[in-house]
């Protein structure tokens, strides 16, 4: 589990890309990662779209409003979404706000396969949807989620700052802090540790009782 947390903590946002070759087996060791992500009732209502031409890549970067620096990554994967489907079992739920969720944990999937991989990556949400539509012939059915640029990083930026632990956190109600989460642990943990031996004893006592009364008969 450390493994997984220090890749989590280095993992960066990469934005420029060295002009280097990414195999295939890498690629769809990224996709595949997305692939066993969670989701809704296991609908797995996701398609990737793979961009490796050229002259692809630069009209998706012109779409993401002119973020022409992401047509220099190897790949470009377009994460749709099939919003109908989760639509039918789940409602509007389903469709606006599972459907989004569903995406969201494929696309970290990638991005930590890809880190795993000694690749970069971004994800990108903004974009013109109606041009990224065009451009790779989605049918009005399926929504683009994000465009994820894969490839060897041209460098590494900086740890960006993020909040510390105990001011994202509230226990049992909305900004409820509580000043020693470990020590209430602890004690729940003894708690629950002599409640569990007094059960035992119980049902120890109560096994006893049993072959005492058969053994009298």
């Amino acid at each position: 589990m450390n493994d997984i947390l220090e890749l989590i903590k280095s993992r960066r946002t990469i934005k420029r890309f060295l002009p280097k070759f990414v195999s295939w087996e890498k690629i769809s060791r990224v996709i595949d990662a997305a692939r066993h992500a969670p989701s809704c009732g296991n609908l797995q209502n996701w398609k990737f779209i793979v961009a490796l031409d050229s002259g692809v890549k630069q009209k998706l970067a012109e779409s993401c409003y002119e973020q022409y620096e992401i047509a220099l990554a190897a790949v470009l994967i377009v994460v749709c979404a099939e919003p109908e489907k989760a639509e039918r079992y789940y409602g509007l739920r389903g469709e606006r706000l599972y459907t989004v969720q569903n995406c969201a944990a494929a696309i970290q999937n990638m991005l930590l396969e890809a880190h795993s991989l000694d690749l970069g990556s971004c994800w990108i949400g903004a974009f013109d949807e109606d041009s990224v539509r065009s451009t790779l012939s989605i049918p009005p059915e399926i929504r683009p989620q994000a465009i994820i640029a894969i490839g060897y990083p041209q460098e590494v930026p900086v740890k960006p700052p993020k909040y510390p632990l105990e001011t994202v956190v509230y226990f049992h109600k909305w900004r409820r802090k509580m000043r020693d989460p470990a020590k209430y642990m602890n004690d729940i943990a003894a708690i629950l540790a002599r409640k569990a031996e007094y059960a035992k004893q119980v049902a120890q006592n109560t096994a006893t009782k049993v072959l005492e009364k058969i053994s009298q008969k």
